[in-house]
């Protein structure tokens, strides 16, 4: 069973139509907030399978997380996806974090499923 941190804010109204799509997928959903060092120690305690990064409140928070974690020496290998970026947002979130997948939360399912049938 695929393991998914979430990394989200708590005052997001977006928190559990996220948390949803991902239990959907069958995926263990783990949850911290795109806080330094936070996002580190969850990554570190929890060895998830894949990062899913919510950009809708405080998106520079999210992309400093998303590009810390395609850096990091025992990170750049996982999965980041990076969901609900604003549109004026994305040239940024794509400068920022040039590997992380750009997507909208309701392709979660489709894109998990994808990582699924590769492991």
């Amino acid at each position: 069973m695929m393991k998914v941190l979430l990394l989200q804010f708590k005052t997001d109204p977006a928190c559990a139509e996220r948390r949803q799509a991902l239990q959907e997928t069958g995926a263990t959903v783990v949850e911290a907030e795109p806080r330094w060092p936070v996002f580190f120690d969850a990554v570190d305690a929890n060895r998830p399978d894949v990062v899913v990064i919510a950009a809708s409140v405080i998106p520079s928070h999210a992309f400093e997380a998303a590009r810390y974690l395609g850096e990091g020496f025992n990170t750049r290998d996982l999965p980041v996806f990076l969901v609900d970026v604003n549109p004026k947002d994305l040239l940024k979130a794509q400068s920022s974090a040039p590997r992380a997948v750009i997507l909208a939360t309701t392709d979660l399912r489709q894109e998990l499923g994808k990582l699924s049938a590769v492991t």
